[in-house]
């Protein structure tokens, strides 16, 4: 990791997941070492890597643990990102910003409308919660993760709770056919409450598949450092059908929805490449096929549209 970091340069994909990843590491471990045994241009470079990017913060207990020369190099790094740190908590960092979406309702029930900002897909995983006032300011009161694990899931939507204060963060799985968490979050006091989390999944394809839906309690502070390690997964599979309700597959309404690495796909006139683009449809986004025979599927998007997309970038949930 530090061998990847010397002459590294900060990218969007996954930034988060290295840098924690390669600070938990050396910390957990007490591998400081690999930082103090560096020379000086190489510390340099793997520490701006580390800490001068729009995602990373501000780490005391790991910059404590340095050498003094490295101390120093981390200060001044550290003190040129303090300004990024500002632009992170203004509201007007994110507006017009390609790489998060904003919703607007009232997280706290207060009568007056909030923002909530959230890294797109492949984006990162930043969420925040920005208080709106009287005066149509927003403060920011959370800053925490949206649970995408910085696109090993798919941010899908962020939902207020009816008639309850909070929100709800939903994620799914590309790859497992059917999977989807439901994160609830609650402002109580000064602190946010991760209460639960919704797992959805299915059991293995045959005539009797069913599809398991798990409310585990959590009551996690996720304002506390180190709370994703407390979050309880969904139960085995051999726990199951005593701990979540099920729901036979044939009951169910089967749903279809766009999954392409690049954040859309191209809705199509005709069934090739080169046809025009009707319109771009957001991964994620619910469609409901009208044909499926062949590579291209007939397809209607949730604004009426109808196209054509090529099949490997449908995927459906039962």
């Amino acid at each position: 990791m530090i061998n990847i970091a010397k002459g590294g340069t900060w990218q969007a994909d996954a930034v988060n997941y290295f840098q924690n990843g390669t600070l938990n590491y050396i910390k957990n471990n007490k591998r400081y070492n690999l930082i103090n045994s560096l020379t000086d241009k190489d510390a340099r470079s793997v520490l701006s890597f580390l800490f001068d990017s729009p995602n990373s913060k501000n780490d005391s207990d790991f910059v404590s643990n340095l050498n003094k020369d490295k101390q120093e190099i981390a200060k001044k790094i550290l003190s040129k990102s303090s300004s990024n740190e500002k632009k992170r908590s203004a509201l007007t960092t994110y507006e017009n910003n390609k790489d998060y979406f904003i919703k607007t309702f009232d997280v706290n029930k207060d009568g007056i409308s909030d923002k909530i900002v959230s890294s797109k897909p492949y984006q990162g995983e930043d969420l925040f919660v920005f208080y709106g006032n009287e005066s149509s300011e927003y403060d920011l009161s959370l800053e925490t993760i949206n649970f995408s694990e910085d696109g090993g899931n798919i941010i899908k939507d962020i939902v207020s709770i009816p008639n309850s204060k909070g929100l709800t963060v939903i994620t799914y799985f590309p790859d497992r056919g059917y999977y989807e968490k439901e994160y609830n979050i609650i402002p109580e006091n000064s602190v946010w409450i991760l209460k639960n989390i919704i797992y959805k999944t299915m059991s293995e394809m045959s005539e009797n598949t069913v599809k398991y839906i798990c409310d585990v309690t959590q009551n996690i502070d996720i304002t506390k450092s180190n709370w994703t390690d407390k979050i309880n997964s969904i139960p085995d599979e051999n726990e199951r059908s005593k701990k979540c309700r099920t729901e036979q597959v044939s009951d169910t309404v089967k749903k279809y929805y766009i999954q392409d690495p690049d954040g859309y796909t191209n809705l199509r006139k005709e069934k090739n490449t080169t046809s025009e683009v009707l319109q771009k449809i957001n991964s994620g986004e619910n469609i409901d096929v009208l044909d499926n025979s062949g590579d291209w599927f007939l397809v209607k998007t949730k604004s009426g549209k109808e196209g054509y997309v090529h099949k490997s970038h449908v995927k459906s949930e039962q």
